[in-house]
């Protein structure tokens, strides 16, 4: 698989949070903050912990600080994820 999709974080959302499947998430939203869709900065470290596990993609502390809407880390993540995981 290459690339990190909007579809691909929708699926780490719902493995972080039982009970969404993600869809919230969508192309209309992804440029809003995260706060604004309800994440705190505890629910946004979980997707990056998660992200670092599945997609082998170090996401060090003062960059996620700086990923403030999910496109903002979806175009992170896809930027660094390696061609294939």
């Amino acid at each position: 698989m290459a690339g990190f999709t909007l579809t691909d974080f929708q699926q780490i959302v719902a493995k972080c949070f039982e009970g969404t499947d993600g869809g919230e998430l969508d192309a209309a939203s992804v440029d809003n903050e995260f706060g604004d869709l309800g994440f705190d900065s505890i629910v946004v470290y979980e997707i990056a912990v998660r992200i670092q596990d599945d997609y082998a993609v170090a996401i060090p502390d003062e960059d996620l600080d700086d990923l403030k809407t999910p496109a903002a880390f979806i175009a992170y993540v896809d930027a660094r994820v390696p061609a294939a995981n």
